[in-house]
């Protein structure tokens, strides 16, 4: 119904908002230790095992072999942060996906910017479309769900309609902007939604039958 996708909707701008948590050996170049700062470091990518050597991601071998940076390999300073990944780009992160599949790459979602991995579309000149399409899978609860695509809403909202053109241009930068007027669209939503003369009716029958009993 209706009121349910639109409380869905809203209760997920709810979780948009709590923070993203450490990436666990990542250096304090960011100072908080956080995949959330710069444009393309927003993936926390788990590099090493549970013993603490490099990770292979399938039959590829480790992230700095697939990646061609043996020679510049951190793992001690992952070791020395106490931890086992890093913040890695995204562009890297779609070649990695495009490379070894959705399958054998190794996220920490909770520390991912997931959100504003999906709200983007290339870094680096390279298109983000196989990272957006393995989050959903790896991390569907930090991703973006079905209830806050544009055509959804307007189905999920009387009255509404889709917002394309404000969508397609409006920057990732502007996403808390863009989640705010989402959230003013679900508040009217749930409103017209009650005040609606067929919710009013079926109120008033409500009443009606209790004073009959």
């Amino acid at each position: 119904m209706a009121h349910r996708q639109v409380f869905s909707a809203m209760g997920f701008l709810a979780a948009a908002a709590a923070e993203i948590a450490v990436c666990p050996g990542e250096s304090d170049r960011y100072g908080d230790f956080k995949c959330n700062h710069d444009p393309t470091h927003r993936v926390c990518a788990t590099l090493l095992d549970s013993s603490g050597k490099p990770l292979a991601w399938g039959s590829n071998g480790t992230f700095w072999e697939i990646t061609g940076q043996s020679a510049f390999q951190w793992d001690d300073r992952i070791r020395a942060n106490h931890g086992d990944s890093w913040c890695i780009c995204m562009w890297a992160t779609a070649r990695l996906i495009e490379t070894v599949g959705c399958e054998n790459i190794h996220l920490n979602c909770a520390a991912t910017d997931v959100a504003y991995v999906e709200n983007s579309y290339q870094d680096s000149g390279v298109s983000l479309a196989a990272a957006k399409s393995c989050l959903e899978r790896k991390c569907p609860k930090q991703s973006l769900p079905q209830e806050l695509d544009d055509a959804s809403l307007a189905a999920a909202v009387p009255g509404s309609t889709p917002q394309h053109s404000m969508a397609n241009w409006m920057p990732s930068s502007f996403l808390p902007l863009k989640l705010g007027g989402v959230l003013v669209a679900l508040i009217a939503g749930v409103a017209m939604y009650v005040r609606s003369p067929g919710r009013q009716d079926t109120q008033l029958r409500e009443v009606e039958l209790e004073r009959a009993l």
